[in-house]
């Protein structure tokens, strides 16, 4: 019988491990390093995702900062508007204060207010009417839609104003109700040369119509945003949109309501911007004849460290994360079996060498053992216990040369049984897989 250990080490000049060991060490390097790769990819998604949401909570500040920026642009180019709108129609009424001219008369006023409103293309009916209010003889004059009662309410109120403020020269405006609907009402008084007013010259106008001129005239001519939105992203050319770029109104949505919420103007795709996080809110003015400036920013792309194809399909992210995973495993498992199976196919190729090598040394020495153990037990001289003695070492002889024969058959090598308490061996006498001979047991015993 032969005995085979499997030793953690063995013996030879250079010292190494056993191969059964070293395939340990390959799986568990396997192993490791699928780990490592999962947990190097865990903590990079999870980072990136931190830094990502920081991105995003610092690009909504600024990108809310933009909104409010536009949104007192936009604000303050509409009360610029209106401030020169006032000065180019009642520019001859201030240019006559305290001089020794003649005062300005109210045709002159109609005639450059109906050049200015002409130019100004308004989206309906402004209902204009003109006025001019004499202090000094409570005279009234109208033009247009300035008459009856309305005319009455516009001129009182602007006596008992202005006498309480004598000394205001600059045009002003006043919002005043008319059958429920707002009107807008601009004015100027004439200084006389004592410093006191002597006449007031106006115009009024139905204020959500006129805000709504204004403020689409501001809109289309004016940049709302800084310069880090120019190129292709911002229409800086306020005369028309050349190729490769977008008009402004494709990145803000802009809404100017009264203090009450009512809408006087609103920007034609305002839709699109509905529901993005970059909104601010102006507050141009506390009195109730105030406006309110609403700017939503949509922008091109949203800012994000991640991908937004990543950022659409996470689940699939996190499930190919996890078949990569899987598929490292199979990978690690297939190496280890082809690992195994390549040990038992040198371990087979191994023996087989020994087989042959113990055939080619044993069988000459068993062929010339049972040759001389034959010629004497052919002579007459034997006594019967000498004949089975020498029958005894023919039949031994007999048993090795067929174990040689059998060691030739790589697929008993994986019979193995307990020797005694100290390992165990391949059993030799085994006629077929799984199977021993009869006698086995006494015969290893014996050994």
């Amino acid at each position: 019988m032969s005995l085979f250990r499997a030793p953690f080490l063995r013996q030879s000049r250079e010292w190494s491990f056993a191969p059964q060991t070293r395939s340990n060490m390959r799986l568990a390097i396997v192993a490791s390093t699928v780990l490592i790769t999962v947990v190097v990819l865990v903590i990079a998604t999870i980072e990136a995702r931190r830094a990502d949401r920081a991105l995003a909570v610092a690009a909504a500040h600024t990108l809310r900062d933009y909104a409010g920026y536009a949104g007192r642009t936009m604000g303050a180019e509409v009360l610029r508007r209106f401030s020169e709108q006032r000065a180019i129609i009642l520019s001859p009424v201030s240019g006559s204060a305290r001089r020794n001219v003649p005062e300005p008369t109210l045709d002159e006023i109609v005639a450059r207010g109906e050049k200015y409103f002409a130019a100004l293309h308004p989206p309906g009916d402004l209902d204009l009417g003109y006025f001019r209010v004499d202090f000094r003889t409570k005279a009234v004059q109208g033009r247009g839609a300035m008459r009856g009662e309305f005319a009455a309410r516009v001129a009182d109120t602007l006596t008992n104003l202005l006498a309480h403020r004598p000394n205001m020269s600059e045009p002003s405006v006043l919002v005043v109700e008319e059958d429920g609907v707002p009107r807008s009402v601009a004015y100027a008084s004439l200084i006389g040369k004592d410093g006191q007013p002597v006449a007031a010259y106006g115009f009024a106008y139905a204020r959500a119509v006129g805000i709504s001129a204004i403020a689409a005239r501001a809109f289309r001519e004016t940049p709302l945003l800084p310069i880090s939105f120019a190129g292709t992203r911002w229409n800086y050319d306020t005369t028309a949109v050349r190729a490769g770029e977008v008009e402004n109104d494709s990145l803000l949505g802009v809404r100017i309501t009264d203090r009450a919420g009512h809408v006087f103007w609103q920007s034609d795709r305002v839709a699109a911007t509905a529901g993005t996080p970059y909104t601010e809110t102006v507050i141009l003015s506390t009195t109730p004849g105030g406006i309110v400036v609403q700017v939503a920013l949509r922008p091109g792309s949203a800012p994000s460290l991640i991908p937004n194809a990543v950022r659409r399909s996470q689940r699939t992210y996190v499930q190919a994360l996890f078949a990569l995973t899987v598929l490292l495993s199979i990978v690690s498992l297939l190496a280890l079996r082809r690992e195994r199976l390549g040990a038992r196919s040198r371990r087979v190729e191994a023996m087989q060498q020994l087989a042959l090598g113990l055939r080619h040394e044993i069988n000459n020495a068993l062929a010339s053992v049972m040759l001389n153990a034959e010629l004497l037990a052919e002579e007459d001289n034997l006594d019967k216990e000498q004949a089975a003695r020498l029958a005894a070492i023919v039949e031994q002889a007999d048993r090795m040369r067929s174990v040689l024969r059998r060691l030739e058959k790589a697929e008993l090598f994986d019979v193995v049984v307990p020797y005694m308490n100290e390992g165990y061996m391949v059993d030799l006498s085994a006629t077929s897989v799984g199977s021993a001979s009869p006698g086995s047991t006494s015969t290893n015993q014996q050994a």
